[in-house]
């Protein structure tokens, strides 16, 4: 059965809506934590790297990773301690 054209387009609507109403929750969701936390956060998505077709697995595992976590955190900051030595250094 081929779809019409109008049906397509209001299938797609409806995705977006639901989706937007889902990002803003998430989005509130996030802000309430953080400010029960005390901690900011930051949510970022990544796609699956380029020539790594091979590891989707692995891929998948990441966030579960202590040890890929605490990599990225020390990565986050080291490049906030650079970012802001240079803010400093623009500053003085």
């Amino acid at each position: 059965m081929v779809k019409e054209e109008g049906e397509k387009g209001f299938l797609e609507r409806v995705i977006e809506r639901r989706f937007k109403t889902y990002e803003e929750k998430c989005v509130e969701e996030i802000e309430f934590a953080e400010e029960a936390l005390g901690k900011p956060h930051v949510m970022i998505s990544i796609a699956l790297p380029e020539g790594c077709e091979g590891l989707v697995e692995e891929f998948r595992r990441l966030p579960e990773d202590e040890e890929f976590i605490n990599e990225v955190r020390n990565l986050v900051r080291r490049y906030l301690e650079r970012k802001a030595a240079k803010l400093k250094a623009k500053q003085g």
